[in-house]
């Protein structure tokens, strides 16, 4: 799971120069390993920690792929099956609270 801490406000850990833009509010979930990617039937708001799906490599290994904050997951960056490398964007998020 990612090390990002939703307990921080956006402007103790993001640059002035994001306020108002899109980066603002964006998201992204990343591959954990290579392998690949099984997604779960998830959209819509997630929280921290959900399962979003699974990277499948060799020998039966399936990584779980979870979700770093609250937010609604907007769309996914890769096909369901496709082949992706560690830290590869596999979705983005809207951070922005509901």
């Amino acid at each position: 799971m990612s090390e990002f801490t939703a307990s921080h406000p956006a402007s103790m850990t993001e640059p002035a120069s994001l306020a108002g833009t899109c980066a603002h509010t964006m998201g992204l979930v990343v591959a954990p390993t290579t392998g690949r990617f099984e997604p779960a039937s998830v959209m819509g708001r997630v929280s921290a920690g959900e399962l979003l799906g699974h990277i499948t490599g060799g020998r039966g290994r399936a990584d779980e792929v979870r979700s770093p904050v609250d937010a609604s997951l907007k769309n996914l960056l890769v096909r369901p099956r496709q082949l992706v490398r560690q830290g590869q964007a596999l979705a983005w998020l809207d951070v922005s609270p509901a």
